[in-house]
C-alpha cells in the first residue's frame, strides 16, 4: 500500500515533470559501484529521524570519473549511498562524498546537500577493468577494483533514485532540512562486474564502523546526468544526527 508521502511525490512529479530543465551537467561519467551490507546498529546512528534502513541493510559504494562537466573541470568523486525507507518511498541517503575539485565541492554541498570534502582520488580504467581509490589525510580510506562482465540489457540505476540529502540551501549546524531530489540520468553502457572492496580505518572517515566490505553486487556504467526531476524539503535533521555524523561531514 502506498503511503501519503509517496502519493504526494508522484503528484508533484506529474505537475512539474513537463517543466523540468535539463542541461549538460555531466557527460561521459564513468562509474564503478558495489552494493555492500551494513552493520545495522551503527548505520542507524547516521540516519536522521524519519529514515530507516532497508531490509537487509545495504549501501552502494561508488567511485566516479567525471570526464566532462558543464560547471567545472573534469574531476573525480566517490560516495556511500545508504539504502533507506521513508514516508516518501524508498531511496538512498548519501552520508559521505569526497571529491578532488573545490568547485564541485561547493556546488554539491551548498546547493544539493551532498556531504562533500576534498580527497585524492585515483581512477584507472582499461577496456575490461577499473581500479579506483580514495585517500584522505594520508589514509587510503576506500578502494574498488572491478572486472567487467556481461552487458546489462535493463541496467540498474546509478543515480536515478529518490535521494534524501541534508543541508544544502538554508543549511545550519543544529537544525537542517532534509531535501528530496531525484537526478535524471542517461545510461549509455552498463555491465555486471566482479568488484572487490577494501576499507581502512580512519578517524576522520569512519567507514569501517558501519560498512561490511563484502560485495553483494558489482556494476560498471557510463552515464550522462543532465539535471534533476525535482528537489524539495521533506524533513528536518537535528542535533543528535549532527553528533553522529560530524566527523564524516566536517573533518
Amino acid at each position: 500500500m502506498r503511503s501519503v508521502g509517496e502519493t504526494v511525490v508522484d503528484l508533484f512529479v506529474r505537475v512539474v515533470g513537463s517543466a523540468k530543465i535539463t542541461v549538460p551537467l555531466w557527460e561521459d561519467a564513468r562509474f564503478i559501484l558495489a552494493d555492500v551490507p551494513l552493520k545495522a546498529e551503527e548505520a542507524r546512528k547516521i540516519l536522521p529521524w524519519g529514515m530507516k534502513l532497508t531490509d537487509p541493510p545495504t549501501a552502494t559504494l561508488f567511485i566516479a570519473d567525471y570526464r566532462k562537466t558543464g560547471f567545472t573541470v573534469p574531476y573525480k568523486e566517490a560516495g556511500v549511498l545508504v539504502h533507506v525507507k521513508t514516508l516518501f518511498g524508498t531511496g538512498c541517503h548519501c552520508c559521505w562524498m569526497p571529491v578532488d575539485d573545490d568547485t564541485a565541492l561547493i556546488y554539491g554541498r551548498e546547493l544539493l546537500g551532498y556531504p562533500k570534502k576534498l580527497a585524492k582520488i585515483d581512477f584507472e580504467e582499461t577496456p575490461e577493468t577499473i581500479k579506483a581509490s580514495v585517500t584522505r589525510r594520508g589514509v587510503q580510506v576506500l578502494s574498488l577494483e572491478g572486472k567487467r562482465g556481461p552487458s546489462q540489457s535493463m541496467p540498474d540505476p546509478v543515480f536515478d533514485v529518490k535521494t534524501f540529502n541534508i543541508g544544502g540551501m538554508g543549511q545550519a549546524f543544529a537544525l537542517n532540512l532534509v531535501w528530496l531530489l531525484r537526478p535524471i540520468e542517461v545510461i549509455h553502457e552498463s555491465y555486471d562486474a566482479e568488484v572487490t572492496v577494501e576499507l581502512n580505518d580512519s578517524e576522520l572517515d569512519p567507514l569501517t564502523t558501519f560498512i561490511e566490505p563484502k560485495v553483494l553486487r558489482g556494476q560498471m556504467a557510463v552515464t550522462d546526468i543532465p539535471g534533476s526531476y525535482y528537489m524539495f524539503p521533506v524533513g528536518i535533521a537535528g542535533i543528535r544526527w549532527l553528533s553522529h555524523t560530524f566527523p564524516m561531514r566536517m573533518r
